[in-house]
């Protein structure tokens, strides 16, 4: 490229919405180029213009690999993507999904506009909210043993040695058991959560926790998801549950294209 020769630029697709959507005038993940819209196959995709090297070859794997080049622009990428959130429905795509001209953008558009439109009418009126949860299973123990020994499941010796002996067998057989209670927990509290939702998704679970739900809750049961899970917190509690809610965040776990 000489001097004079302009950088080639590409498509940086967010999403996807319906065509009623009045794109706002905000700049896109490049913090230079404005976002915009073309219609096509009753789709509108929400877009703007990057520099193509900046995505590809060996500058690009090195631009994602460096926080302070990647960080600004997903937060413009979500900045974006929450705005277009505001007037309705939006297909969410992931950072970085580049198209080289408006025609591959087209043939894309056509191939899956009838499962993309699909999703806008599911998750339409909706937010995705994300529920996670940790267990101190220690204390998940101490709790069980502590109740059935309250309730005369469990009977100790009055022998102070021997107290001990069935004392730490019992802990062995509750620890052995936890898995099964712990199934037995989430399947309920999921009976408890399940009246607020149109959809539910299991997400992988990552370092300690033992659950990590996305649910996509209609606008106007949120408040009321949000009082039940802090009913469910104080109630599990003492067993050592500690729990997070997050969002409102895009449908991307609602969101997810089949071949």
């Amino acid at each position: 490229m000489t001097a004079d020769a302009q950088p080639e630029l590409a498509i940086y697709l967010y999403g996807f919405t319906s065509p009623d959507l009045v794109v706002p005038s905000i700049l896109g993940v490049d913090d230079e180029h404005l976002i915009s819209a073309h219609q096509y196959a009753g789709l509108n995709a929400v877009f703007s213009s990057v520099v193509l090297g900046d995505y590809t070859g060996d500058v690009g794997e090195k631009n994602v690999q460096n926080i302070a080049w990647l960080t600004p622009r997903a937060c413009r990428h979500g900045l974006v993507i929450d705005k277009l959130m505001e007037q309705g429905a939006v297909y969410p795509l992931s950072f970085g999904t580049l198209f080289s001209n408006l025609s591959a953008l087209e043939q894309e558009m056509k191939r899956r506009s009838t499962q993309v439109l699909a999703v806008l009418q599911h998750i339409a009126g909706c937010q995705e909210w994300s529920l996670e949860a940790t267990l101190d299973r220690k204390q998940a123990v101490d709790t069980l043993l502590a109740e059935g020994l309250q309730s005369g499941r469990f009977c100790l010796s009055d022998s102070a040695g021997r107290r001990h002996l069935e004392e730490q067998k019992l802990r062995r057989t509750l620890t052995g058991e936890l898995n099964t209670w712990l199934a037995k927990c989430l399947t309920s509290l999921q009976d408890k959560l399940s009246p607020f939702m149109r959809d539910f998704h299991s997400r992988r679970l990552s370092d300690d926790k033992v659950l990590h739900w996305a649910y996509l809750l209609p606008v106007e049961k949120v408040a009321v998801f949000q009082q039940q899970v802090n009913a469910i917190s104080r109630h599990y509690e003492a067993y050592g549950f500690n729990f997070r809610v997050t969002g409102p965040w895009a449908a991307y776990s609602f969101s997810q294209l089949t071949e």
